[in-house]
């Protein structure tokens, strides 16, 4: 059966990310000229461009990022079917680009002094689905933590996505802990980096672990011989 480039999933979510710009088209009256369009650490803009730029710009670089990651996707993978947990990765994207448009426009608009608690709590909420959703996750050559062992070996792929998964709900619960507590921003860099590299160190030592396992098993069966 042939894979299609973009399924009905795919296009939805596409489809929701270019939409992010209605929100703009209705508050266009009530926008400044200059929007901040780039926030730094401190959750303060420190790049602007004009209301067609901050209205159009992110949606339309998003939904064009989101198809092209949604058709390697497809031709990557071997099922034609997506599972339960690649549907909702698919739409992780279009929730995050409202989430900033809507926070980049209340900030133009000044209702918004900083968006670095709503990165907090999308950061949060983006961690918990994850942590979620990483052991059910099928193995594959897109999603989820790839590396040779992951790829090769179904026990490493699986045995590092649980690991991954109770990994990114205690993350995602320090994260909402520090973004309630107004701790500093880097703090929150500091663990979206432990919590990205972590599973990556656990998956080598694992993969090590089993060979050594394997390696073991295999001086006993010779010697038994």
């Amino acid at each position: 059966m042939k894979r299609k480039l973009l399924n009905k999933v795919d296009l939805i979510s596409i489809g929701l990310c270019v939409a992010a710009v209605l929100p703009g088209l209705l508050v266009y009256d009530r926008l400044p000229d200059r929007i901040g369009i780039h926030f730094g650490i401190n959750g303060e803009a420190d790049q602007f461009a004009g209301k067609w730029v901050a209205i159009l710009g992110f949606p339309v670089l998003i939904s064009l990022i989101q198809a092209g990651l949604c058709m390697t996707s497809n031709l990557l993978n071997r099922e034609n079917e997506l599972s339960r947990a690649e549907k909702v990765i698919r739409f992780i994207t279009p929730v995050q680009t409202y989430v900033v448009q809507i926070s980049i426009l209340m900030y133009g608009m000044g209702k918004l002094a900083s968006i670095t608690t709503i990165g907090g709590i999308l950061e949060t909420v983006i961690l918990l689905i994850y942590g979620n959703y990483a052991p059910k996750m099928r193995r594959n050559t897109f999603f989820g933590i790839r590396t040779p062992h992951t790829i090769a070996s179904q026990e490493v792929w699986d045995k590092t996505h649980r690991f991954a998964g109770a990994l990114y709900i205690i993350a995602g619960v320090v994260c909402m802990l520090l973004t309630v507590t107004e701790s500093h921003p880097a703090l929150l860099l500091v663990l979206l980096a432990v919590t990205v590299t972590v599973p990556f160190i656990y998956s080598e030592l694992l993969y090590r672990r089993i060979r050594r396992r394997e390696s073991a098993g295999d001086r006993i069966y010779t010697e038994e011989k």
